[in-house]
């Protein structure tokens, strides 16, 4: 029986590396172009590449420390486990807590403190798009004559549009919270029937940010800590969520190497 053991690239510091520095160290690698160095410099998070077996990932490892990019190579089975995520609807902002509410609307006070991690950022995805049209079509009828008839057409089509996506981490790494923004409602926390899906996304990312400034923060939150607006920051959802295995990988590590 093979080896299944797959291994995965990670990046050692925040700084991503340059697409010059990728399309250089993919030179000794057949399957690997100049495209792929581009996309995984705008893309790369924490997790640069995935499911490699041990091989092809040493050989990597040794491509991109030339290249002066710092990496780790680590078996996918010893990468932290997400907990499974707990979807919201609704929160209340306290000044001591995060009011969480389950699908029954029971609360729970979550206090700031213990918040450990908080991700935000736009995903990228395909999503069906509907449209409608009217015409005005001519009828005939043998008793009333011809009489106009209004019509409604209806159409879908597939396109690219992104989701709002917010995750919460408690200290004791089982708890895990989700927002996806469109499903969730804001009027609770920011009754401005005026502002966007997007600009109320962002308010609440900003609120949640503040409270808990000992939390670990994604790049997405950062940013929107930091004043930026909000960007289509990754590939696709998964992207997002190895950012976040990526942020508590570091974590526990940079915490082993500092312990007595």
């Amino acid at each position: 029986m093979g080896n299944s053991i797959q291994f995965a690239v990670l990046q050692k510091e925040p700084v991503s590396p340059t697409a010059d520095q990728l399309k250089r160290a993919f030179k000794s690698f057949s399957n690997l172009t100049d495209a792929d160095a581009v996309r995984l410099a705008v893309g790369a998070h924490g997790i640069l590449i995935k499911h490699l077996g041990q091989d092809a990932a040493r050989a990597l490892q040794t491509a991109f420390q030339a290249e002066g990019i710092g990496v780790v190579v680590l078996a996918e089975d010893d990468l932290p486990k997400l907990p499974e995520g707990r979807s919201l609807q609704r929160v209340d902002l306290w000044p001591q807590a995060l009011i969480v509410y389950d699908l029954l609307g029971r609360p729970s006070p979550v206090p700031w403190a213990q918040v450990a991690l908080v991700a935000a950022g736009a995903a990228q995805h395909f999503e069906v798009h509907k449209t409608q049209s009217e015409r005005t079509a001519l009828r005939f009828n043998p008793i009333s004559g011809i009489w106009p008839n209004k019509m409604t057409e209806s159409a879908h089509t597939i396109g690219p549009g992104s989701q709002l996506l917010l995750e919460i981490i408690l200290a004791d790494h089982a708890t895990r919270y989700q927002i996806d923004a469109a499903q969730f409602t804001f009027r609770h926390v920011i009754d401005r029937p005026g502002l966007s899906t997007g600009d109320k996304f962002v308010w609440l990312v900003r609120e949640i940010c503040r409270q808990t400034g000992g939390a670990i923060l994604n790049a997405g939150a950062r940013r929107l800590h930091q004043g930026a607006e909000i960007t289509p920051d990754y590939m696709n959802r998964q992207v997002f969520l190895d950012e976040i295995v990526w942020l508590l990988w570091r974590s526990a590590h940079q915490k082993r190497l500092h312990a007595p």
